[in-house]
């Protein structure tokens, strides 16, 4: 019975062991698990972030789309600037033309051919 008596020993001598090995695993664990609450709030501040980050992404883009519509707007408000100004232009140089046109010149001063050009266009009519 000695026999069973060591094997008994050594068993318990094992067990004793394993339960002592199971306890700092248990620790172990209980250390871990703290710090994957950590990693835990880490991971929800990044989604956020994340999150945060695509939000900013899609104003980015829409205020890139309001800007070409206005790019946009604005080079059709320069057409329409510069057709007027043309149209300005034009009929400005037309009613200067026609108003030089009948106007007749009048040179007051020395006796030249301007003054007698016109002296001669009087006695004409």
């Amino acid at each position: 019975m000695s026999d069973l008596t060591n094997k008994d020993a050594e068993q318990d001598s094992k067990l004793a062991v394993l339960e002592s090995k199971i306890e700092s695993f248990r620790e172990r664990i209980h250390a871990l698990e703290a710090e994957t609450k950590d990693v835990s709030v880490i991971d929800s501040t990044l989604e956020n972030a994340i999150r945060r980050i695509e939000m900013v992404h899609q104003r980015i883009d829409r205020t890139e789309e309001k800007l070409s519509e206005l790019r946009s707007r604005i080079r059709k408000t320069e057409m329409w600037i510069a057709g007027a100004g043309a149209v300005i232009a034009a009929a400005t140089t037309i009613i200067g033309i026609a108003v030089s046109v009948e106007s007749q010149e009048i040179n007051y001063g020395r006796n030249d051919t301007t003054k007698q050009e016109i002296v001669l266009q009087l006695q004409g009519n």
